[in-house]
């Protein structure tokens, strides 16, 4: 029997999916291992094995596909543990990195609140500090012209002095190369015989878009976490080979698709950020399957709470995403918007408020309950007072929970300061942190034009489910669905993924039907098509199996950003000029309010994408027949619970994997799984489908 393995590492926990040929299931996690994200790794396929009756070494001799999620990359430029990177840029331009934005760029990708605070708010540390900057004589112009030849004789010297400074990692990144790449090739070229053990970035094949300061910082990170990502993923391939894996590891991008390792080292920045989209991808297949086409998915783990869309059964994006403070890509990124709002957020108050997160206690030492050390007061600390959490059962029971420090916790941190009664301030810490993500959600969709009224909602990771009903309820939404595979479900999102190469080239243009714009536009997507085909043969798959997907990237003339537009035709004529003004001004009427078009207004094309697909072999999932609404041979009992705005009242308790398709929990009701916990606050009903998903509504 064929397996599909995905696994997803997170800050908590490591999670893993199993989906054998027949559509069935199997998942497990366990606790990750930071210093060593490869052990959490192979102790969640030891746990998952385990519920198959099999080994790991016996799954993986059997297994089709092993899809992984990573956020070793992430963790690497978040601590700044990156490899020491060299950075050649064109003489005179050397400070392009260190100037940023000008005055603006201290509050590049930080909220607002942040911003203001001029006090405390400083200007990030550059990833290259300016002693390994190093300017070459050469010039390139816009059109690609050659001004001023490459000065070769510069290059060796600065390829030395950076060797020298021992860098583990060279950026390239010229001015207007993606116009023209022949002096960043010939930097190669020399690198190859003055440091020729160095990994060379060059920002014409890692990011060849216009914007020279977010060319150079993608083309940095990109060579900043490159070695650590490929140290990494050799060492997990390597062990995963003894255990018997005989086929590559798939990486999640944060585009939505996978990637194969050879690919790595020129798409690191591409891996970035990319756990949550896992997610995203699973609750697009999920949607469609149950009828929906407009999705708002919530994932809540143990760190933060991150909210993305579907809309019409399609990704929302982002071009230009910023993975950290003063740090944007230029890497398509499916747009997922987090705050800090997890299990393990920090309860705290300054006397007179209370407040929750962003500050977090991760896994170790963890929520007070956990008994490893912390004392700090969080979420998961709360739904253990409030009766939400079961302390004998968490994490199926292979954890007990010390209600005790929970509540010494709480009533030192937050209910003295505050005089407050111990179950009234942990009623309050919910009530603040579900108040939170419900604002969130209101925010990135009806800040973007969607109603939420239109939309189901999708509660995963596993503290969501304790909070869904409500903080959808508060919106709107048409129904809750918490997934059967609610706390894995991004290593779900991972093995249900398809292979995607992504090709971007800008070649600004103002778009007009005239022939040289014509000939301009069909022969740049020829060269990116035919970029990807050979890209894709080379990785083993045949030209007949890859499907190429075109997007263009569109302004009124004078504007500062672009929107992205689908183009299913091949070729360019005059007449498709009026089309993709049609398709361009009703997006921008739906991202900026009906009128605000202007017909008289030129039209520029900034950037031409191209996306890479080759579809996965994918198992189909497999629903069961739904039996009655009964569900007392699920009942285990009750417990006092206590609710913001309820109070105190008899819950009944049911037991998650007891329930079968069809049955009906009737509110207030807690139903316990050994991977997550759902609340069903009075006046909701829960039901389970023929999937095993918990969908919620309103009584």
């Amino acid at each position: 029997m064929a397996h599909y393995i995905g696994v997803d590492t997170g800050g908590t926990f490591t999670d893993l999916v199993i989906i054998d040929d027949s559509g069935q299931v199997h998942f497990d996690k366990a606790f990750s291992t930071p210093r060593d994200p490869a052990e959490g790794v192979l102790a969640a396929l030891d746990a998952c094995s385990g519920l198959l009756g099999q080994s790991a070494r016996q799954i993986l001799a059997s297994t089709s596909r092993f899809s992984h999620g990573t956020t070793v990359g992430t963790n690497a430029l978040i601590q700044r543990r990156g490899a020491k990177v060299g950075l050649i840029m064109t003489r005179g331009f050397e400070d392009t990195t260190i100037i940023t934005r000008g005055p603006v760029g201290k509050n590049l990708g930080i909220p607002p609140s942040q911003a203001m605070d001029f006090i405390h708010n400083e200007r990030p540390e550059p990833i290259v500090p300016k002693t390994r900057i190093r300017g070459v004589t050469e010039r390139i112009a816009v059109d690609g012209a050659i001004v001023a030849p490459l000065n070769e004789r510069e290059v060796e010297q600065a390829l030395r002095e950076l060797g020298q400074q021992g860098v583990e990692s060279i950026a390239v990144c010229l001015l207007w190369s993606f116009r023209n790449p022949i002096h960043e090739r010939r930097i190669a070229e020399i690198a190859r015989d003055v440091v020729p053990n160095l990994p060379l970035s060059l920002s014409s094949e890692v990011s060849p878009l216009l914007g020279e300061f977010e060319r150079a910082t993608t083309t940095i990170i990109n060579a900043y976490i490159g070695p650590v990502i490929v140290r990494y993923i050799n060492n997990l391939q390597s062990g995963l080979e003894k255990l018997g894996l005989s086929r590559p590891l798939q990486l999640m991008q944060c585009s939505g698709g996978l990637t194969l390792p050879q690919h790595v080292r020129k798409e690191a920045v591409s891996l970035v950020n990319s756990g949550p989209v896992g997610g995203l991808v699973a609750s697009k297949q999920l949607g469609a399957s149950l009828g929906y086409d407009n999705v708002i998915t919530t994932d809540m783990g143990g760190t933060s709470f991150d909210v993305g869309v579907i809309h019409r059964g399609e990704f929302e994006y982002e071009q230009a995403p910023f993975v950290d403070k003063g740090l944007p890509v230029q890497v398509p990124a499916v747009k997922v918007v987090t705050v800090g709002a997890g299990g393990g957020s920090i309860a705290w108050s300054d006397g007179r408020r209370l407040m929750v997160g962003p500050q977090s206690a991760g896994s170790d030492p963890g929520p007070a309950c956990y008994g490893l050390g912390g004392t700090e007061p969080t979420v998961t600390d709360a739904l253990v007072v409030l009766g939400l959490l079961d302390p004998n059962y968490f994490f199926g029971g292979r954890k007990v929970l010390d209600r005790s420090r929970s509540e010494e916790a709480i009533a030192e941190k937050v209910a003295k300061p505050l005089g407050l009664e111990t179950r009234a301030a942990a009623a309050g810490i919910y009530e603040i942190v579900t108040a939170k993500m419900s604002d969130l959600i209101r925010k990135v969709t009806v800040e973007s034009g969607y109603d939420p009224r239109e939309f189901a909602l999708l509660a995963y990771g596993g503290a969501g489910p304790a909070h869904a009903a409500l903080y959808a309820g508060s919106l709107g939404a048409k129904e809750v669905i918490v997934p059967h595979t609610a706390s894995v479900f991004s290593a779900l999102g991972c093995a249900l993924s398809d292979i995607t190469y992504t090709y971007a080239r800008s070649q600004p243009t103002l778009l007009e039907p005239d022939e040289a714009v014509l000939a301009t536009f069909n022969e740049v997507f020829r060269e990116l098509e035919t970029l990807a085909l050979e890209d894709m043969q080379s990785s083993g798959f045949k030209t007949d199996e890859v499907m190429l997907l075109r997007h263009l990237d569109l302004r009124y003339e004078g504007q500062m950003n672009e929107l992205t537009v689908p183009w299913e035709r091949q070729e360019l004529t005059a007449d498709g000029i009026q089309l993709i003004r049609r398709l361009f001004e009703n997006l921008y009427e739906t991202k900026f309010g009906q009128g605000t078009s202007r017909s008289e207004s030129p039209m520029e094309l900034i950037t031409f994408r191209l996306h890479a697909l080759k579809v996965t072999d994918k198992p189909n999932l497999k629903a069961e027949a739904e039996s009655g609404p009964d569900p007392s041979q699920a009942r285990k009992g009750s417990r006092e619970i206590f609710l913001p705005e309820m109070g105190a009242m008899q819950a009944a308790i049911f037991e998650g994997e007891a329930l079968l398709p069809g049955n009906v929990v009737v509110g207030p009701a807690i139903i316990e799984r050994r991977d997550t916990t759902i609340v069903v606050p009075g006046g909701f009903q829960a039901r389970m489908d023929g999937y095993r998903n918990i969908r919620i509504s309103k009584d």
